[in-house]
C-alpha cells in the first residue's frame, strides 16, 4: 500500500508519492518528512503558506531526480523556468555533485549507442538512456559539456544529438549539409541566451565558397533548420578554417567553448611558414571569426581545453618511454595579446607511467571541484582509463577504468569517447519534427501505415508532409520491418525473366499458384539469390550482382569488375565446370552486413584457376560496400571455398572449403568477420571433416533457425546430416531422409535446406527446380510442385501450399516501375518498366530457341530498407 502526505507550498493540497520523498535543509527552514508503512497526514501548524522564496531555496537543494517529478504545476512552472535553471546551476558552481563522467558505447548490433555515467567515488557505470540508430563505433561525444548539455556526433549519417544526461533527455539535430570534412561546438549566447552548435565545414572544389559556417538554435522561434552565418568564412580566415577542419577531423579535436567563443586549434604543418596564430575562434554572439596568438612552443599535437572559466592547450610530450612523459597546460591570459602562461606540468611516471605509452591519444578533459584544495584535473586515454591530477599535491592515480562491452568488433579508436558530467537543468528543446512525429495523430497514422503492405505505404508519402517525415523516418521503417516479420513464417518469392527484357520480374508465390500460364517468365540465364539479410536481397548472375528489396522495387547494381580483369581465364582441359542451380560462373559471393558502418556489403571470392587433378588454384577476395560504393581488395581467403553460397549470421560469412585443392584433405569452414576484415578457419564435425575422393558426397554450409549449419549430402544413403554450430561445439540438428522422393535424389540433384517454419518444424528443401516441405517427424515431403511448369492446385488447396503465411501477398512483378520513388538510372537492362522491344511473336520465339531456366525460389522480408542513391566521401575515423 502506499501512503500520501499533505504539503502545504502550492496553492493546493497535493499528494506525493514515496519517490518523491526526500530530506532538505536550508540557513531558513529545515524540512523532513517521516517514511511510515502507515498512511498518514502531516498537519501544519498554522494556515500560512510557505514564501516562495523558501519554497525555490528548498527545492534548488533537491537532486535533479526528485525536481522533475513535479507535484503540481505552479512548481512545474517554476521548475521549468530559466531563472530556477540558472540558480540552480550557481549552486552546483558553489557546491558540486560527486564527480562523475559520461561514456559513449555501442550496443551489442551496433545500430545504437548506450550512454553511461561514470561514478569517479564508487567506479559505477550506469546506464542512462539510449540514442537509436546512433551508429555504434562512429559516435564522438565532446569531452566538455556547455551548462551541462554534450554533443554527440554520429559520423555515419552524419547527425548531431545534444543530449542533458541529468534529465535524460536527448534531442536529434536536423539534417544538415553532408560533406567530407566537418567539425562543430555546441556554445551558449549570453546575449539571447540561446544555445548554438556551430558547424564549420569544407565544401567541394565546384561550389563558390569552398569554406562554410553553419549555426542551428536550439529552440528557435525561426523554425527547425541549419542557417549560414552572415558573410560566411572570411577569405583571409579561410586558410585557417581548413588548418582547422583538418585537425579537428584527423586528430578528433573538436572546438572548445570557453568565454563566448568556440576555438579551434590551428595546424602549423599546413603552411608554408609557420602563421602567427594557433588558434581560430568564434564568437556566439556577433557571429564573427578572430585568432588567436601562437604561443611559444608549436602546437601540433596538443588540444585544447575549458579550465576555471579559461582556454588552455594541453602540450603533449610523450616520448614513447615512460622517462620521457609528460604533460603541459598552457593558459592563455588575454585574448588580444595572446599572451600564454604555463600553469601546470603533470609527470606521467610512477605505478601509472605504462598506461600512457600504448594509447594513441591522451586527453585533458576537464576538472572537477570548487576550490584549491579540491580541485582535481581529469585525464583520460584512447584505453578507456581515467586518471586524476591533484595540482597540490603533484599525484596522478587512476579513478575509472571501463571496459567496452563489444570488443569483438572494435577497432583501434582514436578518440577517448569520455566527457564531463554536470549537473544541469537546461532543458533539451525537441525538433518540430520529432514534436509532430509524437502528436497522436501521429501514432494513429502510424499505426494504420505499419498495417499496409510496403508499396503501399510508400505510396502514402504523397498524402501530407507529416506522413512523408514518419514515412521517412528510421524509427518508422525499423517498427515496419519489425511488424512485418515478427511471426518469422516462411515468405517466398520466385524470381523470373522480366517481361520482355534480361531484367527480373518478382512474384509472391500465392499469386503465382494463381496465374494461368508462366509463358515469358522462366529464365533465360543462370541466377542465384540470398537468403534475406536486414530487409534486402542479393539477386547474382555471372557478371553482376543486384541488391533488391523485392517488396519495394529498389535495387542497386554492382559490377562484376573482375570479370574484365580475367577475361582470359580458362579452366584447365579435362576438367570439368561445376554447373548446378547453387553456383553461378567463377565467384562465390555473399551478402551480409558491417555493423560499424551499418550499410550491407557483399564479398567476392573469384578463382582466375582451378585445377582439380593437380590441386592447384588461384583465387582473390574483395568486399563492395553498397551505401559508400567502394570496393575493397581483402587478403586472400586462408582456404580454397567451394561452389556452393555462403551463410551470413550476426556480422560473419561462412563458407565451406574444397577438400579437392590445396594441401589438405579435410574439410573445414572459412568464416569472415565483416567489421574487421579478417579470415578464419572453424573446424568441421569429423563425420564431415573427412573426404574420401572416391565419394562423391557434397557438403556445404547454410543458416537455419538463427544458427550455423553443417550439412552433409550422402547419395549412398540418399540422406542430408545436418550439424549445428553452438557453444563452439558441434550437435546433430536434422536428418533428413529422401528415398521415396526421386525428384529430390541426391544422385542426381543438389538438395538444400533454405529455412525451417517455425510453427511445425518442418524443412524447405530446394533443388533449383523442385520446391517442397520435409516433415522431419513423418520423414516425408508433404507439398512439392515444379518451378519450371504450372502446378496443378486448386484454389482451395493455395493455402496448404508450402503453407506461406497469407499476409504476404504484395505484388512486384514489375521491379522499378514508375510508382517506385526508388528506380535508379541503371543501363537499359534494368529499365523493367518499359515496354518489350519485341513482338509477341518474337518473343515467343526467342523463347523457343533459348535454353529455359525454372523460376528461382527467394526467402524475402517484407521491409521498407533501401540505400537513398550515391552519398558523399566522408572520412571516419
Amino acid at each position: 500500500m502506499g501512503y500520501s502526505t499533505q504539503i502545504l507550498g502550492c496553492n493546493r493540497v497535493v499528494n506525493m508519492e514515496p519517490s518523491d520523498f526526500t530530506t532538505v535543509q536550508s540557513s531558513e527552514v529545515v524540512a523532513e518528512v517521516c517514511l511510515s508503512n502507515k498512511r498518514r497526514k502531516v498537519i501544519p501548524s498554522s494556515d500560512v503558506l510557505l514564501p516562495d522564496e523558501i519554497i525555490t531555496e528548498v527545492l534548488l537543494r533537491l537532486p535533479i531526480k526528485s525536481i522533475l517529478r513535479a507535484v503540481c504545476r505552479s512548481w512545474a512552472v517554476l521548475l521549468s523556468s530559466e531563472e530556477f535553471c540558472s540558480l540552480h546551476m550557481a549552486l552546483a558552481a558553489v557546491k558540486p555533485s560527486p564527480p562523475k563522467l559520461l561514456f559513449v558505447s555501442p550496443t551489442a548490433n551496433f545500430d545504437s549507442t548506450a550512454v553511461y555515467s561514470c561514478s569517479l567515488l564508487d567506479h559505477r557505470d550506469d546506464l542512462l538512456f539510449t540514442l537509436d540508430y546512433a551508429r555504434g563505433n562512429f559516435v564522438d561525444v565532446v569531452p566538455a559539456p556547455c551548462h551541462g548539455l554534450p554533443l554527440i556526433y554520429d559520423a555515419v549519417v552524419p547527425a548531431y544529438y545534444v543530449c542533458n544526461a541529468a534529465t535524460r533527455a536527448a534531442t536529434r539535430l536536423p539534417s544538415c549539409y553532408d560533406v567530407p570534412y566537418a567539425t562543430a561546438g555546441l556554445g551558449f549566447d549570453a546575449l539571447t541566451r540561446k544555445y548554438k552548435v556551430v558547424r564549420l565545414f569544407q565544401g567541394r572544389g565546384y561550389e563558390k565558397q569552398t569554406f562554410n559556417c553553419e549555426i542551428y538554435t536550439l529552440g528557435d522561434d525561426e523554425g527547425d533548420h541549419w542557417r549560414p552565418v552572415a558573410g560566411g568564412v572570411p577569405f583571409r580566415f579561410c586558410s585557417f578554417a581548413r588548418s582547422a577542419i583538418w585537425y579537428a577531423v584527423f586528430r578528433k579535436a573538436p572546438p572548445v567553448f570557453a568565454g563566448g567563443f568556440l576555438h579551434w586549434l590551428i595546424e602549423p604543418s599546413f603552411f608554408a611558414k609557420t602563421p602567427r596564430a594557433s588558434v581560430i575562434s568564434f564568437s556566439l554572439t556577433n557571429e564573427t571569426f578572430s585568432w588567436v596568438r601562437s604561443p611559444s612552443f608549436a602546437v601540433s599535437g596538443a588540444h585544447l581545453v575549458e579550465l576555471d572559466g579559461h582556454l588552455c592547450m594541453v602540450r603533449d610530450l610523450r616520448k614513447g618511454s615512460p622517462a620521457g612523459s609528460m604533460l603541459e597546460i598552457w593558459k592563455l591570459n588575454d585574448y588580444s595579446s595572446g599572451g600564454w602562461s604555463l600553469n601546470h606540468q603533470i609527470t606521467l611516471l610512477g605505478h601509472v607511467s605504462t598506461d600512457f605509452v600504448d594509447p594513441h591519444v591522451v586527453k585533458v578533459i576537464g576538472s572537477f571541484g570548487n576550490c584549491n584544495s579540491s580541485k582535481r584535473i581529469i585525464i583520460t586515454t584512447s584505453k578507456h582509463k581515467v586518471f586524476a591530477y591533484d595540482p597540490l599535491s603533484e599525484t596522478l592515480e587512476n579513478v575509472h577504468s571501463t571496459m567496452e562491452i563489444h570488443a569483438s568488433h572494435q577497432i583501434e579508436l582514436s578518440d577517448t569517447r569520455f566527457s564531463l558530467f554536470r549537473e544541469s537543468l537546461v532543458p533539451v528543446h525537441k525538433t518540430k519534427e520529432e514534436i509532430s512525429l509524437s502528436s497522436p495523430l501521429a501514432k494513429v497514422a502510424k499505426e494504420i501505415l505499419l498495417r499496409l503492405p510496403a508499396e503501399s505505404a510508400l505510396k502514402f508519402k504523397l498524402v501530407c508532409k507529416q506522413w512523408l517525415r514518419l514515412i521517412n523516418s528510421e524509427s518508422f521503417a525499423h517498427a515496419f520491418f519489425l511488424h512485418k516479420n515478427m511471426d518469422k513464417r516462411l515468405k517466398i518469392m520466385l524470381v523470373g525473366k522480366g517481361t520482355g527484357q534480361p531484367g527480373f520480374s518478382f512474384t509472391n508465390l500465392n499469386d503465382w499458384v494463381q496465374e494461368a500460364s508462366n509463358k515469358g517468365v522462366l529464365l533465360d540465364t543462370k541466377v542465384v539469390c540470398s537468403k534475406p539479410c536486414h530487409g534486402l536481397n542479393l539477386v547474382s548472375i555471372e557478371n553482376k550482382d543486384y541488391l533488391y528489396n523485392p517488396c519495394t522495387g529498389f535495387h542497386r547494381v554492382c559490377m562484376n569488375r573482375r570479370l574484365h580483369l580475367h577475361q582470359m581465364w580458362r579452366l584447365p582441359i579435362g576438367v570439368p565446370q561445376e554447373d548446378h542451380p547453387f553456383s553461378v560462373g567463377n565467384k562465390n559471393v555473399g551478402l551480409g552486413f558491417d555493423p560499424l558502418f551499418q550499410e550491407h556489403i557483399i564479398v567476392e571470392i573469384f578463382y582466375s584457376l582451378k585445377d582439380y587433378k593437380f590441386r592447384q588454384y588461384h583465387l582473390s577476395s574483395s568486399l563492395w560496400s553498397f551505401n559508400s560504393r567502394r570496393l575493397q581488395q581483402l587478403p586472400p581467403s586462408p582456404l580454397p571455398v567451394n561452389d556452393m553460397p555462403p551463410a551470413y549470421l550476426e556480422g560473419m560469412l561462412y563458407w565451406m572449403s574444397e577438400p579437392r585443392l590445396g594441401q589438405s584433405h579435410k574439410r573445414a569452414i572459412v568464416s569472415f568477420n565483416i567489421a574487421t576484415k579478417i579470415f578464419d578457419v572453424i573446424p568441421c564435425p569429423s563425420c564431415i571433416a573427412i573426404c574420401d575422393s572416391n565419394s562423391p558426397c557434397l557438403a556445404y554450409v547454410v543458416e537455419l533457425e538463427g544458427v550455423l549449419c553443417a550439412v552433409l549430402a550422402d547419395p549412398a544413403v540418399n540422406g542430408l546430416d545436418v550439424w549445428k554450430w553452438e557453444l563452439g561445439q558441434w550437435d546433430r540438428a536434422y536428418t533428413i531422409y529422401l528415398n521415396s522422393w526421386p525428384d529430390y535424389s541426391l544422385g542426381t540433384n543438389i538438395v538444400m535446406p533454405l529455412a525451417v517454419d517455425p510453427t511445425d518444424g518442418k524443412v524447405l528443401l530446394s533443388t533449383g527446380r523442385k520446391l517442397g516441405l520435409y516433415s522431419p517427424l513423418k520423414q516425408t515431403i508433404e507439398n512439392s510442385f515444379a518451378l519450371d511448369q504450372m502446378p496443378h492446385f486448386a484454389r482451395k488447396e493455395l493455402k496448404s501450399c508450402l503453407e506461406v503465411h497469407p499476409d504476404c501477398s504484395s505484388r512486384c512483378k514489375h521491379v522499378g516501375n514508375k510508382a517506385s520513388r526508388w528506380k535508379p538510372s541503371l543501363d537499359r537492362c534494368e529499365s523493367f518498366a518499359q515496354p518489350s522491344r519485341y513482338s509477341r511473336g518474337q518473343s515467343e520465339e526467342l523463347n523457343r530457341t533459348s535454353k529455359l531456366m525454372p523460376l528461382v525460389p527467394m526467402l524475402y522480408e517484407e521491409s521498407l530498407a533501401y540505400y537513398p542513391g550515391p552519398v558523399k566521401a566522408r572520412i571516419l575515423k
